[in-house]
């Protein structure tokens, strides 16, 4: 519990230093000061890493339950995202474990499913809830989470080099 503590208040440390600009004791810090923005640099740095960690956490849960299978492409539809670029939405069709055959869109549109129709994919699918449904890319689940927690790593570390030890 003592830990719990001890990063609660180091938290609220780097708050106060990086956004309000204060120091714990009430010194008022410079805008651009090394040691707020590396507060700041620390704070995102943290945010990111929960946000990784239970990205990992939800994925890993899909992960234990889920179901291997091959679907069948029906139909490929393309859409734009707010900056223009192409996406693309699915029509999968395939067989679950009980063999119920089963037509559905999976939630995510991705530039990488520009597929020809009748085209066989790798999805995983929860057996408890057969409408969630993941296609398999060749990055694999972990890629996205992955990058998050570097990137957070990153930006805890670069924030610790320029606050500087207090």
């Amino acid at each position: 519990m003592g830990a719990l503590l001890a990063f609660g208040n180091f938290v609220r440390v780097l708050f106060l230093e990086g956004m309000l600009h204060r120091t714990a004791g009430g010194e008022q810090l410079g805008l651009f000061s090394r040691r707020s923005w590396g507060a700041n640099l620390m704070f995102a740095g943290i945010t990111g890493c929960l946000i990784g960690l239970f990205w990992f956490a939800q994925r890993v849960h899909f992960e234990l339950d889920a179901v291997a299978a091959t679907s069948e492409v029906l139909e490929v539809r393309r859409d734009l995202t707010s900056d223009g670029k192409a996406v693309f939405e699915l029509t999968l069709r395939w067989t679950d474990q009980n063999g119920v055959e089963r037509v559905i869109v999976p939630r995510v549109k991705a530039s990488s499913y520009n597929v020809p129709l009748g085209t066989e994919l790798n999805i995983k699918y929860n057996p408890k809830d057969p409408s969630d449904v993941r296609v398999e890319t060749k990055e694999g689940p972990w890629y996205i989470p992955s990058l998050i927690l570097i990137g957070s790593a990153m930006s805890f570390l670069m924030g610790r080099f320029a606050r500087g030890k207090v």
